[in-house]
């Protein structure tokens, strides 16, 4: 992920990782003090999703993608179906950013989206989502300190 442009912040990964697992955990409390109603909070939750989901897809998604691996040369990348399909996943969540403070369940939405992203794209089951996160967390802190 070195050569990719990061359109968000470490705050704003740390932000997600901790409002998803706040969710999964069922810590009402945590969920309160990470996102409350208001417009703000809803961008931000919003944008915080569209950050972790960046990080999983150029971080994990697309350096597994066979055509990654196989290091096959396609001309362009236009002609590679799903590393097109990652990237749409990541425009509509960045889009979803600008609805967010219109409604604020768009920042729910994100979220689940990024749940999906990581059980059907990663190979992780719902019970490894925690310790995911948790590796998510670490390698986010530490790259942040460099």
């Amino acid at each position: 992920m070195e050569d990719v442009e990061r359109p968000y912040d470490t705050e704003e990964v740390l932000h997600a990782v901790a409002l998803i697992q706040a969710h999964l955990a069922e810590d009402e409390e945590a969920v309160k003090a990470l996102q409350d109603e208001t417009e703000e909070s809803a961008r931000q939750c919003a944008r915080s999703m569209f950050a972790l989901a960046h990080v999983i897809v150029f971080g994990q998604i697309i350096p597994e993608m066979w055509v990654i691996r196989q290091n096959i040369d396609f001309g362009h990348t236009s002609r590679v179906p799903e590393l097109n399909l990652a990237i749409h996943v990541l425009k509509r969540m960045e889009e979803r950013i600008g609805l967010a403070h219109v409604h604020p369940v768009v920042g729910a939405l994100s979220a689940g989206d990024v749940m999906d992203l990581i059980i059907q794209c990663t190979g992780t089951t719902m019970e490894e989502v925690p310790g995911f996160l948790d590796s998510v967390r670490e390698r986010t802190l530490r790259t942040a300190r460099f």
